[in-house]
């Protein structure tokens, strides 16, 4: 995936270098940005950093719903089949069930992104069945948020920090800058508030413009909804962000001897 070469930045053409998303590796994504010889992390790469506690009981409850799956489907077997070996099988299911869940998941907010970004850019595109409450949703934000929406899914990096991202979309209000970032997810999380003001200072930095605001939008999957949460204090939120870009800097190498 490559940068654009250059967007209208006020009155003003705003050229940007090449940013070429790496992915795979033991770090995760980084981003090759022309000009810098050393790999930028990515936004999400970097806030991967941060615990995130309610996952652990999440992939329980989804291991322990596959095991309850499969024994109840074989509720009536000849008991007899019952070995080692099958109940291992049942165990390796279970768990592989979290991961399958949450690529699931990637895959159905990758596909959402895709369309809104069609339909912002004059498109029409065939949309599944199960993707049309989700592009619903965008339409009902689109139509109360009061955002002149002006480029889909930006490349920024900030070469003082050295950190890059995929912003889903640039937008104005009243002639200034707004950072948005789409969601499918079941809520809007906090370090989501980190990821947009970490691409709002990124876009700043590259254009010398104030970025006034930066959201986050979850559309929901499957009900009439949506939810979008303003950054309260950019700066703040930033400085929240680089706290943990230097905690995944540090812990991307040994510090312990024997």
């Amino acid at each position: 995936m490559e940068g654009l070469s250059g967007w209208m930045g006020g009155a003003d053409m705003i050229t940007t270098p090449l940013i070429t998303r790496v992915d795979g590796g033991q770090n995760g994504r980084h981003y090759r940005v022309e000009g810098f010889s050393e790999l930028f992390p990515s936004v999400t790469n970097v806030l991967g950093i941060i615990s995130k506690p309610a996952l652990v009981p999440w992939a329980r409850n989804v291991a322990l719903q596959s095991v309850k799956e499969t024994l109840t489907g074989y509720m009536d077997m000849d008991t007899s089949l019952i070995d080692e070996a099958w109940v291992a099988s049942v165990i390796g299911k279970a768990k592989k069930k979290p991961d399958e869940v949450r690529d699931e998941a990637g895959d159905f907010g990758t596909q959402a992104h895709i369309l809104i970004e069609q339909i912002i850019n004059g498109l029409d595109p065939d949309i599944p069945p199960e993707m049309q409450i989700v592009v619903d949703n965008f339409f009902g934000w689109r139509k109360e948020c009061g955002l002149e929406i002006s480029l889909t899914e930006t490349m920024v990096y900030s070469s003082k920090y050295k950190y890059a991202g995929a912003m889903d979309a640039l937008a104005y209000r009243d002639g200034q800058m707004v950072a948005i970032d789409w969601k499918t997810s079941n809520g809007l999380y906090g370090e989501y508030a980190l990821q947009v003001a970490a691409y709002a200072k990124a876009l700043e930095e590259m254009t010398g413009e104030v970025v006034s605001e930066a959201w986050a939008v979850r559309f929901g999957k499957k009900e009439p909804e949506f939810e979008a949460k303003k950054v309260k204090d950019l700066d703040s939120t930033f400085v929240a962000f680089r706290a943990a870009l230097y905690l995944w800097r540090a812990m991307q190498h040994e510090h312990m001897t024997i």
